[in-house]
């Protein structure tokens, strides 16, 4: 069955998190500091996600953030947190993305966001990134209470434009959202960005491109709507 239905992952995927390395090399001195601040908010999502007690993404990203700056002795005042959570709310998308996602809808494809940030958030990003236009649905994992990779996380998509699993392609440039897509049923498809590699561990999809004008190309002749 062709997946007509596309799920898009929002940060890194759409939006581009490059600004905050500049954010990141102020407060830390180190750019790297980002990856590492970043990697940690996944940790405990999906800590919270497994132990049942869910809490707002951006709580838990606020927690992280103090968390990196105890490791490394750095005093934040409230300003410099709220530089982080401003440079997030105004990310711009990436290069390939506003052509990617209006080939795909002219394409007959429909277009729907599926992110572990809070509505509100996502919301102000795509607002601000000028993409609400392209989307038939902005959605986050807020009302599943739990975050993806876990499969009800994926349901949210499911339930919104009321269609089975595998009608759906999730496309994600982070190799643990598309085996949780996967092993929930969804097609997937991998935006390879940076030089990212899908792990042996996970599931391996049909469409795996180095960029979202490479993915949506290999889209439409796997699913042509």
């Amino acid at each position: 069955m062709a997946a007509t239905h596309l799920v898009f992952d929002v940060n890194e995927t759409l939006l581009d998190l490059s600004p905050l390395d500049d954010v990141f090399a102020d407060l830390f001195g180190d750019a790297a500091m980002r990856g590492v601040w970043f990697q940690r908010l996944l940790h405990w999502s999906t800590v919270t996600t497994l132990t049942g007690e869910f809490m707002d993404f951006g709580v838990l990203a606020g927690h992280c953030l103090d968390q990196l700056a105890d490791m490394h002795d750095v005093s934040l005042a409230d300003d410099q947190r709220a530089r982080v959570f401003s440079t997030i709310g105004t990310l711009s998308p990436h290069a390939d993305v506003v052509a990617a996602l209006e080939t795909l809808k002219s394409a007959g494809f429909s277009l729907t966001a599926l992110t572990n940030s809070a509505q509100k958030t996502v919301d102000a990003q795509f607002a601000n990134a000028g993409l609400t236009r392209l989307f038939d649905h902005v959605l986050s994992v807020d009302t599943a209470r739990c975050y993806k990779p876990h499969p009800d996380a994926y349901d949210v998509a499911v339930d919104a434009l009321g269609v089975t699993p595998d009608q759906l392609r999730l496309v994600a440039a982070h190799d643990w959202d598309v085996t949780g897509a996967m092993r929930a049923g969804l097609k997937a498809a991998f935006v390879a960005r940076g030089k990212a590699t899908l792990s042996p561990a996970g599931e391996r999809p049909d469409v795996v491109g180095e960029d979202l004008a490479d993915v949506a190309q290999q889209i439409i002749a796997v699913d042509g709507a």
